[in-house]
């Protein structure tokens, strides 16, 4: 059979790409590929890679593109969704490349706003958003710029922008949650009503008797069975409970209570029920039901942070009760003796409540050996209201040097630099924490950068304390640089003011800014020793290397019969992409043969 034109090939494999059919299209891609270079159709192999699932393969292929198409904002972009299906954050750098490359690629504008808004980072989504809307004036885009807006505290801008851009939408969910957040409660409850009415969607009914609750507490709780009754909703049964609780009918809210855990025997509403035992002065049933749950979720371990939440409640309980010796045993026969650092934490909380600051200490120690992180950080803030710098900038060195992932390294930046701990002055600490976020620093979100800005003020004021003028300039111009907009601690001037300081106090005011920033060149590739040492090879790539050294070019079968294993592709896309996070590029693939996929050596 005469094959077809390469033209109606190229054709069949973008339909089918357009069908989703996408294991196909790559099958076309694949035999377009070994006849000419076309980057429309490796763009399309890789794009069709990605959606198929194959993130490994999918990586590679969008790691060599962007070699070889630096401006392609479409790459940049979907490199950043493949990285972003890893859980790689340098999806963050990727995106934000992408958006620069072109402002108006609204795919990539969408995505990168979606990613940002998935990690609560609405100050970076709220920029991003503004454009989108500017070009789209889709509801869905407007509705999240909206959110964005809500979330950093401008919940007026957000009404600003639904007046002059949501011209025939309806109100949504984001619209009502701006009236709430600007004290429209009586607009906010009618447009949650008609909503409620139109789509019976429960969350919508709760916004309504919130609102309610909030200008007419009266008939929001003759209100509240009604709906109940139309809606048997367990959140909304709850909202009932902790309105019945605020306003003092606590006997009521514990009825309630009783008739949600009928429903549902979720922690949350467990722990709820222990409480208002407890405010109900029924302590002998409080504590049994405190006990109840502490050990179900003992047992369970489903989610530590909760589980931390409901010992604080049980600790503050016993405490309340008088009996410090009765209550000690009793807390730690229950939570002391499961080794988590959840029950560790809460152990050393309740002896130092009770005053014994040595015993405190050893049960904060044993959760920082259970627990680096978290343990870590409770020890430290232990140590340093103790008085104990020394041992706290330890921990807290310790706990930088190890910390991997950027959430976490942005919650002990958020401990040192906090005014109330004071673990800002410890200045070694301080130095170290600039120089961890600096090596983050692409792949840092708002928070993440108002810390980095915050810890550069700090340093900043050191280096002008010890006349490090020169220091202290950079340090603030760095800053400055960075510091997100809107910020939420810092502004501008604040910076300024160090600077004027430096210049009118140094006798010669010396430069900190000595060249113009240069455009990064492309880094050559090293010689096989230097590459090897460069990349921390393991022994199959190092032969990989050697073999395509050698050879230039290589198929999968030849690499299989000198690796002696089938696990070639993966180690030649793991392969690529160490090189890759060092700027360099070793080996490109050149499609798929008989002998399967083609690989050639780039390097020297």
């Amino acid at each position: 059979m005469i094959p077809a034109p390469p033209e109606d090939q190229k054709k069949k494999a973008f339909r089918l790409f357009e069908d989703g059919r996408y294991l196909e299209s790559l099958q076309y891609c694949q035999a377009l590929a070994d006849l000419k270079k076309d980057p429309a159709i490796e763009i399309l192999a890789a794009t069709n890679l990605f959606l198929a699932g194959r993130l490994d393969d999918a990586e590679a292929a969008f790691l060599d593109l962007a070699r070889t198409m630096p401006d392609s904002s479409y790459v940049h972009s979907y490199l950043a969704k493949v990285l972003e299906a890893r859980g790689d954050e340098g999806a963050t750098a990727e995106f934000a490349l992408a958006v620069h490359l072109d402002p108006t690629n609204q795919d990539a504008l969408r995505s990168y706003a979606a990613y940002l808004l998935g990690h609560r980072d609405y100050r970076g989504a709220m920029r991003v958003l503004r454009r989108l809307v500017h070009i789209s004036r889709k509801p869905a885009d407007l509705n999240n710029l909206m959110r964005a807006l809500i979330e950093i505290g401008d919940p007026e801008e957000a009404l600003a922008v639904f007046s002059v851009m949501g011209e025939g939408t309806g109100p949504s969910c984001e619209y009502i949650d701006a009236l709430i957040r600007t004290g429209d409660y009586p607009s906010a409850a009618e447009s949650a009503l008609a909503l409620y009415r139109t789509k019976k969607d429960p969350d919508m009914l709760r916004k309504h008797l919130d609102a309610l609750s909030r200008y007419d507490p009266a008939s929001s709780l003759d209100a509240y069975p009604a709906y109940l009754e139309e809606c048997p909703d367990a959140g909304l049964l709850c909202d009932y409970i902790r309105l019945l609780q605020s306003t003092g009918n606590d006997r009521e809210a514990l009825a309630a209570t009783k008739r949600l855990l009928a429903r549902d025997q979720k922690p949350a509403y467990r722990l709820l029920e222990c409480d208002l035992l407890a405010r109900n002065g029924e302590d002998e049933s409080a504590l049994a039901a405190y006990e109840h749950l502490i050990r179900d979720e003992l047992a369970a371990k489903n989610d530590l942070e909760e589980l931390a939440r409901i010992i604080d409640h049980y600790r503050e309980f016993l405490l309340s009760r008088g009996d410090p010796a009765g209550s000690k045993k009793r807390f730690l026969d229950l939570v002391s003796s499961d080794v988590n650092v959840a029950s560790l934490i809460g152990t050393a909380r309740f002896c130092r409540d009770c005053g014994d600051a040595a015993e405190a200490r050893s049960w904060f120690y044993r959760a920082y050996r259970a627990d680096f992180f978290l343990g870590g950080l409770a020890y430290a803030r232990f140590l340093i209201e103790e008085g104990d710098d020394r041992e706290c900038e330890k921990v807290m060195l310790y706990i930088l040097a190890n910390v991997k992932k950027g959430s976490d390294l942005t919650r002990v930046a958020a401990a040192i630099v906090d005014e109330n701990k004071k673990m800002f002055r410890l200045r070694r600490l301080m130095d170290q924490l600039v120089r961890r976020l600096e090596e983050r620093r692409p792949q840092l979100h708002s928070d993440g950068l108002d810390l980095l800005a915050m810890a550069y003020f700090i340093t900043a004021s050191n280096a002008l304390e010890e006349m490090d003028f020169a220091g202290c300039k950079y340090l603030c111009l760095s800053g400055m640089d960075i510091l997100p907009a809107p910020s939420r601690t810092l502004r501008l001037e604040d910076f300024l003011t160090l600077v004027r300081a430096c210049k009118e106090r140094s006798v010669a005011d010396r430069p900190a800014l000595h060249s113009r920033p240069q455009k990064k060149k492309k880094e050559a590739v090293p010689r096989a020793e230097a590459l090897i040492q460069k990349l921390g090879l393991t022994e199959p790539e190092q032969e990989i290397v050697s073999f395509l050294q050698a050879h230039r070019k290589a198929t999968e079968m030849d690499l299989r019969k000198v690796l002696g294993t089938r696990r070639v592709v993966g180690m030649v896309n793991l392969l690529i992409r160490k090189a890759a996070g060092q700027g360099i590029s070793i080996i490109e693939k050149k499609g798929v043969g008989e002998e399967g996929e083609v690989y050639e050596y780039t390097g020297t």
